[in-house]
C-alpha cells in the first residue's frame, strides 16, 4: 500500500571474505561449540519445520538442497524467490543448513518466504511471507530485517501468529550501543528480539542497545552458504537471530517428542530469562538483555522428572 513503513537488512551489514570450500569445522560457526549445541541436538528430536523470511534462498546450494522444502516471492521480483542479494541464502544455512557446523538446526525442513526484495528491503509482503510460512506448517521463524517504523495493524498481526503459538524471532539491528532502542519489530513485547556477540562473549561493537533485548547469539564472524554457490563471511544481529533460532527449534522439537507443553511467546521470553548466561553487565541490561542463549540450560528443561519421594 501507499506510504507503508519500509523494512529491510539492519545497515552495516559487514560482508567478509568468500571461499570456495567451508573452512574448517571449528571456524565455520564458533557459537556451535562455545553454546554447546550438542546439548539440545544430539537428543534427536524429530524434526520440526522452520521458516525464514528474508530476501529468497539459492535452494540448489549443496548446504540447503535437502533440507529445502518450499519457498515463494512476495516481492515482485523477477527471480522469483530466489536470492540475488545473498543475506537470505545466508541465514537460511544457519539456520537449517544439512552440515551440523553450519545449520544449528542442521537439516531441519526449511521454508523460505522471500518478503525482502533484491536489493534488501521490504513492506506488506513481508506479513504475507510470515504467514505463507505458518500456512506451511512453520513453527519458528527467523527474521534477520526492521527499521521501518512501529505498526499498529502490524503489531495485531505479529500477536496472531503468536497466539496462535508460532515463535518469532528478529534482529535487533545494527546500530551500535549508543541508539536509543534496537529496531522495530524486534523490539515489539510479541516478539524476541536479538542481540549480537563477539567471539568472546562480549557485545558486538554495532549491536543496537535497548530496553528490550531477549536474548544474544553469536554474530561476528559467522561462515555460511553463499548465493551462486561456496560461503562468505558476515556479520550482524543478523547472523545472531537464525542462530538463536536454530536453538528454540531444537528445544521447542524436543519438548514435542518429550510430549511437554510448548511455551507460548510471552513465556518464553520469561523461559530465555531463567536459561540464558549473562555476558555482560549483571542482570538485563542494554546490550544483551540476560545474556545468551543457552542450549545446556535448555536440555535441563528437558531432562524426566525425579521420581516421587518414596515411589
Amino acid at each position: 500500500m501507499n506510504g507503508e513503513p519500509v523494512y529491510g537488512i539492519p545497515p552495516d551489514l559487514i560482508r567478509g571474505p568468500t571461499a570456495e570450500f567451508l573452512p574448517l569445522a571449528g571456524e565455520v560457526n564458533w557459537g556451535m561449540a562455545k553454546f554447546g549445541v550438542a546439548a539440545l541436538r544430539d537428543r534427536g528430536a524429530p524434526p520440526i519445520k522452520m521458516g525464514i523470511i528474508d530476501t529468497g534462498i539459492d535452494d540448489s546450494h549443496p548446504m540447503l538442497a535437502p533440507s529445502f522444502q518450499g519457498a515463494k516471492d512476495f516481492t515482485g521480483s523477477s527471480r522469483g524467490y530466489r536470492d540475488v542479494n545473498g543475506h537470505g541464502t545466508h541465514v537460511s544455512a544457519t539456520v537449517c543448513g544439512v552440515n551440523p557446523a553450519m545449520g544449528v538446526a542442521a537439516g531441519f525442513p526449511c521454508y523460505h518466504g522471500k518478503g525482502l526484495g533484491d536489493g534488501g528491503s521490504g513492506g506488506s509482503g513481508l506479513i504475507d511471507a510470515m504467514w505463507w510460512c505458518i500456512e506451511q506448517g512453520c513453527e519458528v521463524l527467523s527474521n534477520s530485517w526492521g527499521g521501518g517504523g512501529q505498526s499498529a495493524q502490524w503489531e495485531r498481526e505479529f500477536q496472531k501468529m503468536a497466539d496462535a503459538g508460532v515463535w518469532l524471532i528478529f534482529a535487533g539491528g545494527n546500530s551500535g550501543p549508543n541508539t536509543p532502542d534496537t529496531d522495530w519489530p524486534g523490539r515489539s513485547p510479541t516478539l524476541i528480539n536479538v542481540a549480537a556477540l563477539n567471539s568472546d562473549l562480549s557485545p558486538a561493537s554495532f549491536s543496537s542497545a535497548g530496553a528490550k533485548i531477549d536474548t544474544a547469539g553469536p554474530g561476528v564472524g559467522i561462515w555460511s552458504a553463499r548465493a551462486g554457490g561456496g560461503y562468505q563471511q558476515m556479520s550482524g544481529t543478523s547472523m545472531a537471530t537464525p542462530f538463536v533460532a536454530g536453538v528454540l527449534g531444537l528445544y521447542r522439537a524436543n519438548l514435542k517428542a518429550l510430549g511437554r507443553p510448548v511455551p507460548k511467546n510471552p513465556d518464553l521470553r520469561a523461559m530465555l530469562f531463567s536459561d540464558s548466561t549473562d555476558t555482560h553487565t549483571p542482570g538485563d541490561d542494554r546490550r544483551t538483555g540476560p545474556g545468551w542463549v543457552t542450549p545446556l540450560l535448555l536440555s535441563l528443561n528437558l531432562t524426566p522428572d525425579p521420581p516421587p519421594i518414596g515411589g
